[in-house]
C-alpha cells in the first residue's frame, strides 16, 4: 500500500506499464508527425520562426478537438509515471512540460518537410491536450471514486497480473484503430500503401466481397478469442466480447459521420462486411468454449491470416479518399489520422507479440 501511495495510487506494475506505453506512443507520434519521410530540405529561415507567425484567420472547433485528442494520451501516461516519482501534482506539471517539448520538437522538425506545416496553434493545442490528459490521470487511480469503480470492474471480469493488463491495452488500442477512415471495417495491418506494394489481384465483385468478409470474420474471431482468454472462467464472455465489438462499430460510425463527414456514414457496412460479422459471430460462439491456451494460439493465427487477407485483397476502385486526408485537406486531421494509421498498421504486430508472450508464460507456469 505504501508503494501505491507513492505512485499516486497506482500499483508498481501499472506505473511500469504506463512508462512502456508512453515510450511506444512517443514512437507513434514521431511516425505520424514526420510523414511522408521524404523531400527533406533546409528551412529558408530560422527553425522556430513559426512560434511568432500570425495565427490563421480560421480555426475550427474540429481542429482544436483533434489536436487535443492527439496529445491527451501522452499526457495521461506520462502523468501516471511522473506521479509515481514526484507525486500527483508535480507529475501533472512534469508530464505537461515533457509533452509540450515533444510537440515543439515535432513542429520544428516539420520545418524541414515541405509537405508539412509547422504551427504555433498546433503547439498550443497539443500542450493543452497533454495538460487535460495529465490532469485526468490521477482520477483513474484505484484510490479515487472513478478509478476505484473501473478497477473493481476490471478485477471482476479479467485475470490479475501484468500480462492481463497488457492484453487489455492491446484491446483498447484495437478500438482506437477503428477511427482510421478506411472503407474496410476491422482493417488493421494494411501496409501495402505505406510500403508502396502493388495489388496482387484485380478487383472483381466476387473477390471484393469475399475479401471483406474474410478480413472481418478473421479479425472478429481473433479479437474475440483474445478478449475471452483474458477473462475469468466464471464470467460469460459473449456479453463482454459483444460490448467490445459494438463499441468498435459505434466508433466506426462516428468516424465516418462526424470526423470525415461521409455522404453515406454507413457506406462501410457492405454485404461482405455484414456476412463477415454474422459468420464470425457464429464461429466465435463455439470457439469461446475452447481451453485458454488454444484460444491464445487461434487468436494469433486469425490475426495473422486477417493481416495477410487485407494486404492481398484487391484495391477498391469505388473507394474515394476523404478530403481531410489529401495534401490540401485539414492538416490537423491529417496529423491525427497519421497517429491512428500508425496504430492500425502496427496493431497486428503488437497483438501477435503479446499472444506469443502469453503462450510462453503459460507453458512456463505449467512446467
Amino acid at each position: 500500500m505504501l508503494s501505491e501511495a507513492r505512485g499516486g495510487g497506482f500499483s508498481p506494475h501499472s506505473v511500469r506499464l504506463a512508462w512502456i506505453l508512453a515510450l511506444a506512443y512517443l514512437l507513434v507520434i514521431f511516425y505520424a508527425s514526420l510523414q511522408p519521410f521524404r523531400d527533406w530540405r533546409v528551412p529558408p529561415e530560422e527553425i522556430l520562426r513559426f512560434l511568432t507567425a500570425p495565427w490563421p484567420r480560421y480555426i475550427t472547433l474540429e481542429d482544436i478537438v483533434v489536436n487535443l485528442a492527439a496529445y491527451a494520451p501522452l499526457g495521461f501516461l506520462l502523468s501516471i509515471g511522473g506521479g509515481a516519482r514526484y507525486g500527483p501534482g508535480r507529475g501533472v506539471l512534469a508530464a505537461t512540460l515533457a509533452a509540450a517539448l515533444v510537440s515543439l520538437a515535432m513542429e520544428a522538425a516539420q520545418m524541414f518537410l515541405p509537405a508539412r506545416i509547422a504551427s504555433n496553434v498546433d503547439l498550443l493545442t497539443n500542450g493543452l491536450g497533454a495538460l487535460i490528459g495529465a490532469m485526468a490521470a490521477p482520477l483513474f487511480a484505484p484510490t479515487r471514486i472513478l478509478g476505484g469503480k473501473l478497477h473493481a470492474v476490471r478485477h471482476h471480469l479479467f485475470l490479475e497480473g501484468m500480462a492481463a493488463d497488457v492484453g487489455l491495452v492491446i484491446v483498447c488500442l484495437w478500438l482506437l484503430t477503428q477511427f482510421h477512415p478506411t472503407a474496410q471495417l476491422f482493417g488493421t495491418g494494411y501496409v501495402r500503401a505505406t510500403l508502396d506494394l502493388p495489388a496482387y489481384f484485380k478487383h472483381t465483385p466476387q473477390l471484393a466481397l469475399s475479401g471483406e468478409a474474410a478480413v472481418v470474420l478473421l479479425n472478429l474471431l481473433g479479437l474475440g478469442l483474445l478478449v475471452s482468454a483474458l477473462m475469468r472462467e466464471a464470467v460469460r464472455p459473449m456479453l463482454v466480447v459483444g460490448s467490445v465489438i459494438g463499441a468498435a462499430l459505434v466508433i466506426k460510425l462516428f468516424a465516418a459521420a462526424a470526423l470525415i463527414k461521409a455522404a453515406a456514414p454507413l457506406g462501410w457496412l457492405t454485404p461482405g462486411v455484414s456476412f463477415g460479422l454474422l459468420a464470425g459471430w457464429i464461429l466465435l460462439y463455439g470457439a469461446l468454449r475452447l481451453p485458454r491456451p488454444v484460444k491464445l494460439m487461434l487468436a494469433g493465427l486469425c490475426i495473422l491470416a486477417a493481416t495477410a487477407a487485407i494486404n492481398l485483397a484487391p484495391d477498391n476502385p469505388y473507394q474515394s479518399v476523404p478530403p481531410q486526408l489529401l495534401a490540401g485537406g485539414h492538416r490537423h486531421y491529417l496529423s491525427f489520422s497519421g497517429i491512428i494509421r500508425a496504430l492500425s498498421e502496427l496493431w497486428p504486430l503488437l497483438a501477435v507479440s503479446f499472444l506469443l508472450y502469453a503462450l510462453g508464460a503459460r507453458k512456463a507456469e505449467a512446467s
